[in-house]
C-alpha cells in the first residue's frame, strides 16, 4: 500500500467518524473503492448518487433499493436487466405497479433458459411474482397465499446468502401486499432459524416495529448455532 494510498483511507475514515459520509465517499472514490463510496454516499443521503456508483460498481440490487426509494422504479428495473436479471427487474416494476410490463417481462424470464429461473428457489419466486400481479390485477389471493408455506419451509434451507435475502424479501413483499403480517412474521422466523439467520434480525426488527407496532417480542441477538454430535455433551 502506497503513501497516497494510506492517506486517503485514514482520511476517509476520519470522516466517516466524523459522519462526514459525503467526504468519505469522495476519498473512497479517489482510492477506486466504489462499494465503500457508495455506502457512504447511501450513508449521506446522496441516493442517486449511491445508486450510479453501486451500478458502477456491479451490485443491480443496491443500485435498485435506492432507485426505489428515489422513486424511479424504472431505473431500478434497468440496473437488473443490464445484468440479465428480468426477473428481478419484473419484480420492481410489479412492486411500483406497472403490472402489464411486469407481467411481460415475467413471461420472457420463464422462457429464458439462461435467465436460472426453470429451478429451485428463482422458480418461487417467479410463481410469486406471478401471483402477487395477479392479486394486484384483481384475481384472488388464494394462489398467493398458497405460496407462504412452500416460501417458509424453503428460507432455511437456502445456502446462498443473496437467494436467501432476495426470497425472504420478496415473500415478506407479497404478505404485506395482501395485509398478512402473520405470514410477514413467520417468514422472518423461518429466515432466522436458517443458516446465517443473525442476518435478518435488524430488517425484523424495522419491519415488526412498522407493521406491528413493536418488535419487543423479537429474539434479542443471533440464533444459537446446534452444536455437533458429541460436542459440549456430558
Amino acid at each position: 500500500m502506497n503513501r497516497r494510498t494510506r492517506l486517503l483511507l485514514k482520511a476517509a475514515r476520519c470522516y466517516s467518524e466524523a459522519q462526514a459520509h459525503t467526504e468519505a465517499a469522495r476519498c473512497y472514490d479517489l482510492l477506486g473503492w466504489q462499494w465503500s463510496a457508495a455506502d457512504a454516499y447511501q450513508r449521506a443521503g446522496e441516493l442517486e448518487h449511491a445508486a450510479r456508483t453501486y451500478r458502477q460498481a456491479g451490485h443491480p440490487e443496491q443500485a435498485a433499493r435506492c432507485y426505489r426509494l428515489l422513486g424511479r422504479p424504472e431505473l431500478a428495473a434497468r440496473c437488473w436487466q443490464e445484468r440479465g436479471r428480468r426477473l428481478e427487474a419484473a419484480w420492481e416494476l410489479l412492486l411500483a405497479g406497472d403490472i402489464p410490463s411486469a407481467r411481460g417481462l415475467l413471461a420472457v424470464a420463464s422462457r429464458d433458459p439462461g435467465s436460472g429461473v426453470g429451478k429451485g428457489p428463482q422458480m418461487l419466486r417467479l410463481q410469486l411474482a406471478r401471483a402477487l400481479a395477479d392479486r394486484l390485477g384483481g384475481g384472488p389471493a388464494g394462489p398467493l397465499l398458497d405460496l407462504f408455506p412452500r416460501v417458509e419451509a424453503r428460507l432455511p434451507t437456502l445456502a446462498a446468502r443473496t437467494e436467501r435475502r432476495l426470497t425472504l424479501d420478496w415473500g415478506v413483499e407479497a404478505a404485506d401486499r395482501v395485509e398478512r403480517y402473520d405470514w410477514g412474521a413467520r417468514l422472518f422466523r423461518a429466515a432466522y432459524d436458517g443458516q446465517g439467520g443473525g442476518d435478518v434480525l435488524n430488517r425484523w426488527r424495522e419491519w415488526a416495529t412498522d407493521r406491528l407496532g413493536s418488535a419487543a417480542w423479537l429474539p434479542s441477538g443471533p440464533p444459537v448455532e446446534s452444536a455437533p454430535d458429541g460436542v459440549g455433551g456430558p
